[in-house]
């Protein structure tokens, strides 16, 4: 019985180290970084001009053919970026869903209409897909291939 108890013990730290360990593999993505994955899969990057939004730096994946637009946005803080997350949540309407929650990573899914948004914040980054329902799962793809 003593050993069941130790095998349980130790099989229960060995999945709960394993299970935070996967949450330290995310990071933020740099501009350049977004711009070549984006590049590598098809997508046309551009320079984008969103004052708005209080972001640094701000470029726009898009691919011909597709409604599929995802913007990156660079922010001088985490807290500026969470402002701009808190900001772009409460703006779209729809029947949202709030995947993650955190100090450094927040990400929000919602539909309206035929209308797919997803929203992400990791640290000082910001990321926002806009596409159709019927795209949404390369969107969700390339949100996924970042790491995000």
């Amino acid at each position: 019985m003593k050993k069941l108890v130790k095998f349980c013990a130790v099989l229960l730290a060995v999945t709960m180290v394993s299970a935070f360990s996967g949450c330290a593999a995310r990071t933020t993505i740099s501009a350049d970084d977004f711009q070549k994955q984006a590049k590598s899969a098809g997508y046309t990057v551009s320079t984008a001009s969103d004052t708005d939004a209080g972001a640094s730096k701000v470029l726009s994946a898009k691919k011909d053919g597709t409604d599929v637009e995802i913007c990156y946005y660079l922010f001088n803080t985490a807290d500026v970026a969470l402002t701009w997350y808190s900001s772009e949540k409460d703006e779209l309407s729809g029947s949202g869903k709030t995947i993650v929650d955190s100090d450094v990573y927040n990400k929000y899914t919602t539909t309206n209409g035929e209308i797919y948004y997803l929203v992400v914040r990791m640290d000082n980054i910001g990321i926002l897909c806009k596409t159709t329902l019927a795209k949404k799962d390369e969107a969700d793809q390339f949100v996924k291939s970042l790491k995000y």
